[in-house]
Order: structure tokens, then C-alpha cells, then sequence
């Protein structure tokens, strides 16, 4: 009986937190990311960010948005962080969104 309960609320907080991670704030995009992936290392003296094995520029007016701020510092994109970000056609990042550690891509806003 223990060990039913105790099952049922596991998968009850395990659905909660996926519904939770899928309410984004209104500043964050409608229709999902242009573009999502760790970030594994970030050079901020270079504005040079690498993503996914993949480099990127950094534009020197990035926004970065948080799921607490609409306009969040640029120190809050770590390694290890899950974002979402917008390029530009060079493959210049102007936007940054920081998303949950369980956010899914295929389940799109």
C-alpha cells in the first residue's frame, strides 16, 4: 500500500513539473526557439559563446531574458545552462531566453 502512495505522488510531481516548465512568461516567444542547446563554454571578453560544440558570436547588445526577468544579466548564460536564443543571418546571438533543465523542444510551446 506504502509503496503504491509513494508511487502515485513520484509520477504526480514528476507530470507537475513538466506542466509547470511549459508556462512561459509573455516576453518569451509563442511559437518556440529558433535555436536550443547547452551552453558549454562561454567567453565573455571575446563576446563568443559555444553552444551545442557550435561557436557563436555574441552580439554587444545581447538581451537575455529569464523566466523571472524580462531583461536579466548576461551572467546568468553559464555553462551547463539550457537556452533558447535568437541569431541573427551571421550567426550573431541577440536574444537569449534561459529555459528549465527538463525543457523538451518537440513539446513546443
Amino acid at each position: 500500500m506504502k509503496k503504491s502512495f509513494f508511487l502515485v505522488l513520484a509520477i504526480a510531481f514528476v507530470l507537475t513539473g513538466t506542466a509547470i516548465a511549459a508556462d512561459f512568461p509573455s516576453y518569451y516567444p509563442d511559437k518556440g526557439f529558433q535555436n536550443t542547446g547547452r551552453v558549454d563554454a562561454v567567453y565573455a571578453q571575446d563576446n563568443r559563446i559555444i553552444i551545442g560544440d557550435i561557436s557563436y558570436q555574441m552580439s554587444t547588445s545581447v538581451v537575455v531574458r529569464s523566466l523571472s526577468s524580462k531583461n536579466d544579466s548576461l551572467a546568468r548564460v553559464r555553462v551547463g545552462a539550457n537556452v533558447g536564443f535568437k541569431t541573427t543571418r551571421g550567426d550573431v546571438i541577440v536574444e537569449f531566453w534561459m529555459l528549465p533543465a527538463n525543457y523538451d523542444r518537440s513539446k513546443r510551446r
